[in-house]
């Protein structure tokens, strides 16, 4: 609401410099088309307005601080980023761990871990020991045992070395209690390098994931873990996210630094693969390894052809392989590897066939093969008012009846305060209405009477992917819509004009327009019958003017005061079109 009166008056203060629109008018138009109207208003004045100078744009360099980073972080796109991105999609948001003191045996003490150690026997005690700086701990009783260093086991085994040579009959339990902090410094092509704070008990794997990953030119093969300024240990997510393997196993300590290396050979599998990306490839690595990477090859590929597209210099040089030579060619950087698929589509076929359900389709399939896979006709079905619905076609119909729309507002806009256009007109509401909501259909004329498209294939129609077979079962009803006095359905009788449905119908009400009446018949196509005689002829002259069959539609329009009869029908027809699918789709369902 508070929109709409904002527009309201940008509205009046066009009426200052431009022909007046009608208030009645406006107020007798819905609200939704009222807004369309007021808009469009607003738009014309602006694009009227004097451009004196270009508008500048200046873009926040820094897009981590900004209020649309979740926004950002939702749209990103990771089409052109190397395989491995996702693993690291968030960043940490606080650099303080969670301890975690269930750990293995073989996890090494040190200063800042809390060891808990309960006696049963001669002496009895429970209590908590943090290991001091120079890695020992002292107990009373026993004195001061150097634990740093060790390994848990270890150090659970040497404690009770001890407790055995002070006590007689008594048992030692050692837990780790708390584990210690560590800062270690991640470097390189990590995506927010820096120094970090992290458990105890953490590896390579859980610093770079708390710098946010790798950068757009870091690699995932090779990240490396520095200690004493010597490699101790190689992270590749390549074998941990793809191939399974852990091959982290050295926990970080404080002073430890992580270089993650620039990237390798960055490689391209195409096509005729399960997952078709970016991948980074090592230099002694081949195309076998690269598909092994990517998934393996998919089941749609077609292994006769196999490209390989090689940069050498200033040239792209062309190789076509067999699947068997993958394994002698060593990557290099910047390839591509083609396999074809071969191409296949999806079609959806329901109603009075012997088995309805969606079918694989390849180029060149028709209508007719189909129709025979889905095992031909139900006893009752009525191929002549089979409907195919095409993707393609439902968004040319989109934008048509968009621009129709559009053209009439700016029609309402340009002729405002004419008296052709009176807000007291009721009809000129409905168009409106009727318009603005008029379902999208994307419906193809065919032929689906298998006997004729085996005598004639020419009339066969050629299917693409996602389109939507309808078969309705044969009726026995011709349905009457629009301005009649009851709407609904009326036995069909063969050799019977449009008189005799309407007439079943109560015949038509006042406010018909008897100037153009539609009928769409089962197959699709749509009639019209102009009428141009007095009221008293309107019946004799409907008298086999077209056939009528069974199924077929009648629309009788709204009168309606607009400029030519050729705008009248193309506000009718999308309205009309729609009907059609609605009647189609409640046929096939229904009986």
């Amino acid at each position: 609401m508070k929109k709409l009166l904002i527009t309201l008056i940008s509205f009046n203060s066009l009426f200052l410099v431009s022909q007046e629109i009608d208030d009645l008018f406006l107020e007798s138009l819905p609200e939704d088309v009222r807004e369309d109207v007021l808009d469009k208003v607003e738009a014309k004045e602006k694009s009227e307005e004097p451009i004196y100078r270009r508008a500048s744009v200046e873009l926040d360099k820094d897009m981590d601080q900004t209020e649309d980073d979740s926004e950002i972080a939702k749209d990103y796109d990771y089409d052109d980023k190397v395989f491995g991105k996702k693993f690291f999609d968030t960043i940490q948001s606080s650099f303080m761990p969670v301890n975690e003191p269930n750990l293995d045996d073989s996890y090494i003490l040190d200063y800042g871990d809390v060891l808990e150690i309960q006696l049963f026997g001669q002496e009895e005690f429970t209590d908590k020991f943090s290991i001091s700086r120079d890695g020992s701990i002292n107990i009373t009783g026993l004195g001061k045992i150097n634990v740093g260093g060790l390994k848990l086991n270890d150090a659970n085994n040497l404690i009770q070395a001890r407790v055995n040579s002070s006590y007689i009959g008594t048992q030692a339990y050692v837990t780790l209690s708390n584990v210690r902090d560590i800062q270690v410094l991640v470097t390189g092509n990590a995506f927010n390098p820096g120094v970090y704070t992290l458990s105890g008990n953490s590896n390579m794997l859980h610093a770079i994931t708390m710098a946010g990953g790798i950068d757009d030119n870091g690699s995932y093969r090779e990240i490396k873990l520095i200690r004493d300024n010597k490699v101790v240990e190689s992270l590749d997510i390549y074998e941990l996210i793809i191939l399974g393997r852990n091959n982290v196993s050295t926990r970080l300590r404080t002073g430890d630094s992580i270089l993650v290396s620039p990237a390798m050979n960055i490689v391209n599998v195409l096509s005729g693969v399960n997952r078709p990306f970016l991948y980074e490839m090592k230099d002694d690595e081949t195309l076998q390894d690269l598909v092994k990477f990517a998934n393996g090859i998919s089941s749609d590929a077609d292994l006769d052809f196999i490209q390989l597209q090689r940069l050498n210099k200033n040239n792209i040089e062309i190789l076509s392989l067999n699947y068997e030579e993958l394994k002698n060619y060593k990557i290099r950087n910047n390839d591509s590897l083609i396999i074809r698929e071969y191409k296949y589509g999806t079609v959806n076929i329901s109603g009075a066939v012997k088995i309805p359900g969606k079918y694989k389709i390849v180029d060149g399939d028709t209508l007719k093969d189909v129709l025979e896979r889905a095992g031909g006709y139900e006893e009752y079905a009525y191929p002549f008012g089979g409907f195919l619905n095409n993707a393609r076609s439902i968004e040319i119909n989109k934008i048509a009846t968009e621009r129709l729309y559009d053209n009439y507002i700016k029609n309402l806009i340009d002729n405002a305060g004419l008296s052709g256009l009176s807000g007291t007109d009721k009809n000129l509401q409905f168009i409106l209405r009727e318009l603005r909501k008029v379902e999208d259909v994307g419906r193809v004329i065919a032929e689906f009477d298998l006997d004729v498209l085996n005598a004639k294939p020419e009339l066969d129609t050629v299917l693409e992917d996602g389109d939507e077979i309808i078969i309705p079962l044969l009726t026995q009803q011709v349905y009457i819509y629009g301005e009649v006095n009851n709407q609904g359905a009326v036995k069909y009788e063969p050799n019977e004009g449009l008189a005799h449905y309407i007439e079943g119908s109560g015949g038509v009400l006042t406010s018909a327009d008897t100037n153009i009446i539609f009928v769409v018949h089962p197959n699709g196509k749509t009639e019209s019958l102009s009428l141009r005689n007095n009221r008293l002829a309107f019946a004799s002259n409907m008298r086999n003017e077209i056939k009528i069959y069974p199924g077929s539609i009648i629309y009788v329009p709204r009168s309606a005061t607009l400029a030519n009869p050729v705008q009248t029908a193309a506000i009718w027809a999308p309205i009309v079109s729609s009907l059609a699918l609605s009647i189609a789709s409640v046929a096939s369902i229904n009986n």
